[in-house]
């Protein structure tokens, strides 16, 4: 559109979409990572929802998880015996005698802080909404039904909690902005989370600011919201809202900012900022803090398009146009980690980010830890080059490591720390279903601590394992140690619960010996190891060694799939939207599936089966439910463990699912196909076209593991890898690859002493600044080595 101030050079493209908003999960988002933003609506009357990370609203029970001492034998004995309706039975008789009902219990939910409407006269003949990812700017542009233009401007500075707004007009025009509490949009899916509206109450002060204080629940847990508006002119309060115009003109636009802050008690908000002098100051100022993060990794499929406008871009990639499904991939990759990168904060991004639209949020936006958080809005954080934001992981759940003491003593009757499935204020294990024993899966300790040791591997920054992070590691091992029944000189995990999954033909999900349950204990004593050697402390790596030596081995179903459950009293349910038994494939490499000797290979193909049936079971109904395109995280689960096996067409095929199906026009991403406005695609995708590109161990690098034939050339920046290395720039064609990598300072201690071999999934000569590698092994410094590789026709 003509006529409106332009926007300076971009270092990044600026997508374009002509849908209509009509509701807060197709809308426009912004975030600063503390604050967000999301516009929607009509151009002349547009809604603008308000969040904060911290403002999760008091409303739901917190009781200590359930005490199962007395049914704690009954529960292991029916269940040994593969009889889990009975183990049900114990499990409901204990919750009842703990003095549960029948109501589930929800986490509490992030909230709406607040409301901003901005109402402009004149009607709406044309609009159009804009995005620009890296930057982290979004627009509103329309012209009226006099054909003037106007547009309204949004960025959220990196790091602040404020947003900004500029109104802009080639007219003389008076907009009327309301601030109010907002009555909220119902969710696209209802998952039956109570509504939380009658829960808050707002008072509100006019004057030279508009000031809305929400607050919510009395005593320790209440929680309060201050949203303060400053237009540059007079606000009035009218009953539940307060009111302020803006003019707006051909010359100047008129900016706004918005403060959101969460003062302890009362009123006491804390002062509005400054307005800025001009939108050029708010653009530059975004760029000095937020580039470093967004531009940190591109990726770039040569896709031979420039395509902006998402509409017609994406329906190409939905008609198999290749060159349009290159570009989706890159627009996802680039939008998906902006995404990420506007909702970390001191938290990371809940399942919605750190953005609300209504008062019942679908599973409460919160932090469920059985997959949404580590395959989804985390994925792609630490190997896309941003692994500082992984530690907003610790900020989580740090605060609450009694809860998790408590849970595991009355829950297993165990000593250590038994992490929840889902979190937001406190860590108690209370909410579960007889559908959804949430409270009996126990890998969330150990799949944090490989988060958090993958931070530290690829930063080389020792100082991340404090006594905290060490208290967690001990506490998750001593779970471990004390959780579990010895049965024939083998520790039994019982109960045991494979996310959200049945084994087939039982009527519940109670089982033993969930391999997403060993895997997990596994990979958590190599991350402590890790941890463990940063501190300079091996303490713990003897006692997890006896752990290990006792737990079930890996197995081969009937169907040669890998079996979801170790004990083959239970029968494989491969229709399903969770691939929970391919965790030992997506970090390090499980050591019982990595060689070549027989043992590995038969598992390697088990997970081959498991991916190509998971996959097929998908394609025969990719819709929405009631098809089978849901759970975006799940693809994720599957194409990173086909990456790890080098089957880049099966990588490939769920990395377009993500992108095609699970992205909006507005560049935001969903739960499902095409609905559920929801985080996890947002971070899975580029964690997995990470994975895809770039694998490794301490000592080792896997170049190019899973490359699709419809991407034959093509380059990314900005990766990390364990070993403490930057990988600056990797490209390739189907001439060979060059990669330059360098160690980071600091990370010396992880170089090993024979030099990082390069694992490569074909035939190639490889030079090393120039020179051919003698020995395969690199020796990588923190100055730059740049390496050559030429494949070899065989």
């Amino acid at each position: 559109m003509t006529g409106l101030p332009a926007a300076p050079a971009q270092q990044g493209p600026v997508f374009v979409t002509a849908t209509k908003a009509l509701t807060w999960e197709e809308g426009l988002i912004v975030g600063s990572g503390r604050v967000g933003a999301v516009a929607y609506g009509p151009a002349d009357a547009i809604t603008i929802s308000l969040a904060h990370e911290n403002y999760f609203l008091p409303v739901n029970p917190r009781p200590d998880a359930p005490d199962l001492a007395p049914v704690r034998g009954r529960l292991r004995d029916a269940l040994l015996s593969a009889d889990a309706d009975a183990a049900s039975g114990a499990l409901s008789d204990g919750v009842r005698a703990s003095g549960y009902g029948d109501d589930l219990i929800w986490t509490d939910p992030l909230g709406l802080c607040a409301t901003l409407t901005i109402r402009t006269p004149g009607g709406v003949s044309m609009s159009q909404r804009t995005i620009d990812p890296l930057l982290g700017e979004v627009a509103v542009e329309w012209t009226d039904l006099e054909l003037r233009r106007h547009a309204l401007r949004l960025i959220a500075p990196h790091g602040s909690e404020s947003v900004l707004l500029a109104l802009e007009s080639e007219c003389e025009s008076t907009s009327m902005v309301e601030l109010s509490l907002g009555a909220g949009e119902p969710t696209s899916f209802d998952t039956g989370v109570p509504d939380a509206s009658a829960a808050v109450n707002a008072i509100f002060e006019g004057g030279d600011r508009g000031l809305l204080v929400a607050s919510a629940g009395d005593g320790p847990t209440a929680i309060r919201a201050a949203v303060t508006a400053v237009t540059g002119t007079t606000w009035e309060v009218d009953g539940d809202v307060t009111r302020s115009g803006a003019q707006t003109g051909p010359e100047v636009p008129r900016l706004i900012r918005v403060d959101i802050t969460l003062p302890p008690t009362g009123r006491n908000a804390k002062a509005a900022g400054a307005i800025p002098t001009s939108w050029d100051e708010v653009r530059n100022g975004q760029r000095e803090a937020r580039y470093p993060l967004t531009a940190a990794s591109i990726l770039d499929l040569q896709s031979g398009s420039s395509e902006t406008r998402t509409e017609e871009l994406w329906a190409k990639a939905r008609i198999g146009d290749k060159n349009a499904r290159r570009r989706v991939v890159e627009a996802a990759y680039l939008s998906g980690r902006a995404n990420i990168i506007a909702s970390t904060g001191e938290l990371p991004p809940t399942l919605q980010g750190v953005w609300q639209g209504t008062w019942r949020p679908a599973w409460s936006a919160d932090y469920t830890l059985n997959g949404n958080v580590q395959n989804g809005a985390m994925a792609g954080m630490t190997p896309t080059g941003t692994p500082e934001l992984a530690l907003s992981l610790l900020n989580l759940v740090l605060p609450h490591l009694d809860d998790y003491r408590d849970n595991a003593r009355l829950v297993f009757g165990a000593e250590g720390m038994l992490l929840p499935s889902r979190m937001s204020t406190h860590g108690r294990a209370n909410h579960f279903a007889e559908q959804y024993p949430h409270l009996f899966w126990s890998g969330c300790g150990g799949w944090v601590l490989r988060v958090i040791a993958d931070a530290v591997a690829t930063t080389g920054n020792r100082s991340i394992v404090d006594d905290r992070v060490w208290e967690l590691a001990e506490g998750v091992l001593r779970f471990a140690e004390t959780a579990f029944p010895e049965v024939d000189g083998v520790l039994r995990i019982v109960p045991s619960y494979s996310p959200e999954n049945t084994p087939g033909s039982a009527r519940v999900p109670l089982a033993t010996d969930a391999t997403i349950d060993v895997a997990v204990l596994r990979d958590a004593a190599r991350a402590t190891a890790l941890l463990g050697r940063a501190r300079g402390d091996d303490s713990l790596d003897e006692r997890w060694s006896n752990v290990l030596r006792h737990l079930p081995a890996y197995r081969v179903a009937g169907d040669g799939t890998l079996a979801e459950w170790l004990d083959p009293q239970w029968n494989e349910n491969i229709a399903h939207r969770h691939a929970s038994q391919l965790y030992p494939l997506w970090y390090e490499i499980d050591p019982a599936f990595d060689g070549d000797g027989e043992d590995a290979r038969r598992l390697r193909a088990a997970a081959s089966a498991t991916v190509r049936k998971k996959i097929a079971w998908r394609a025969e109904a990719p819709t929405a439910p009631p098809g089978r395109m849901e759970m975006a995280f799940g693809l994720v689960q599957l194409g990173m463990a086909a990456a790890a096996l080098g089957d880049a067409a099966a990588a490939g095929t769920c990395v377009n699912w993500l992108a095609i199906d699970h992205w909006g026009p507005t560049l935001t991403t969903t739960h499902d196909a095409g609905r559920i406005f929801n985080l996890d695609a947002s971070g899975g995708l580029p964690g997995l076209v990470a994975s895809m590109l770039l694998g490794s161990t301490t000592d080792s690098l896997s170049v190019l593991p899973a490359v699709p034939a419809a991407w034959p050339r093509g380059s990314v920046t900005g990766l990390c890898a364990r070993g403490g290395l930057a990988v600056d720039h990797l490209s390739w064609d189907t001439q060979g690859a060059s990669f330059t990598v360098r160690r980071l300072p600091g990370a010396g201690w992880l170089a090993p002493s024979d030099g990082t071999r390069v694992r490569l999934t074909r035939p190639a000569s490889i030079r090393i600044n120039g020179e051919p590698l003698a020995g395969g092994q690199l020796t990588i410094s923190e100055s730059p080595v740049h390496v050559e590789l030429e494949w070899l026709r065989i």
